[in-house]
């Protein structure tokens, strides 16, 4: 369910950076280049007619219910056409795993297909993006996603999280953009992408060791993160604390993190899981620390 923003809290943000006087004395196309600048990315042709037509707090209320906004059919086909957009994360993560197997052969040509292949996920996620930009209605929305998106930043660059990007941005960014900021905190925070970002994939407790069917299956399957110990891994609590929550002058001290860092442990996925039936998260108790 989402928690929707009243309009008139939208519209004060819009118009609220300006003097009374100077907003007040808005025509009624200047409010709606205003509002197109500050809720849009901009007045495409015809844009600022229709605003005018509509009214710029009628157009606030579409704008903050866009699921009753159609895409065009020729965006909706444009979307269609790109594969990776489409594809789940547990596909993604299983083509990325079989290319990493081709490339030991240190053959060429699977190296060639590598970069393809992840070049096309990255291309296809910013084509998206900015396709959407330009042709959705759903304006307000596309503002949004770009913001959350740098927000909960994860580098597409690094490992499986270069097949994992057009994943983590439909599936744990766009459904929260316009909701609760604690669901999109919660979906980026088990969302594979972040788990192997920010490497909460792989901390555990101290004193964790794995079982002999961990052990296997870490052999079993290379490409997976590694059931073996590497002890407790800060990094995601941190970023949590320091710039998707509080704020790095907001109080937190670095015993804060530790513990944070200690509730998150046994947060993961299973690679094999994940490919085989796109199980994008697990709470592994074993790994867990369990004391106070």
């Amino acid at each position: 369910m989402r928690h929707r923003l009243p309009v008139f809290l939208v519209l004060a943000a819009v118009l609220g950076h300006l003097p009374a006087h100077a907003a007040s004395s808005l025509t009624p196309e200047q409010q709606a280049v205003h509002v197109l600048n500050r809720l849009a990315y901009g007045p495409k042709p015809g844009d600022i007619e229709r605003v005018t037509q509509m009214g710029v707090q009628r157009y606030i209320e579409s704008q903050l219910n866009p699921a009753a906004l159609a895409y065009p059919a020729e965006l909706t086909e444009r979307l269609k056409g790109l594969d990776t957009l489409n594809s789940s994360a547990g596909e993604l993560a299983g083509q990325y795993s079989e290319l990493r197997k081709e490339v030991k052969n240190e053959d060429e040509g699977a190296k060639q297909r590598r970069r393809a292949a992840f070049a096309k996920v990255t291309f296809e996620a910013a084509d998206a993006r900015v396709i959407r930009a330009i042709d959705s209605p759903r304006q307000l929305e596309e503002v949004m996603v770009d913001f959350w998106f740098n927000h909960f930043n994860v580098f597409s660059g690094k490992g499986v999280d270069r097949a994992l990007i057009t994943s983590y941005e439909r599936d744990a960014i766009r459904p929260y953009v316009l909701g609760n900021f604690r669901d999109m905190l919660g979906a980026t925070a088990k969302h594979p992408a972040m788990l192997y970002y920010l490497d909460n994939f792989l901390s555990v407790a101290p004193n964790y060791q794995p079982s002999g069917r961990a052990r296997l299956a870490a052999m079993q399957a290379p490409n997976a993160p590694k059931a073996k110990s590497r002890g407790l891994n800060e990094n995601y609590a941190r970023e949590v604390m320091e710039l998707h929550t509080l704020g790095v002058d907001n109080g937190y001290t670095q015993r804060d993190v530790t513990e944070l860092a200690r509730m998150l442990t046994g947060w993961t996925y299973n690679n094999r899981e994940l490919v085989a039936r796109n199980r994008t998260f697990v709470f592994d108790p074993a790994r867990h620390d369990r004391d106070d």
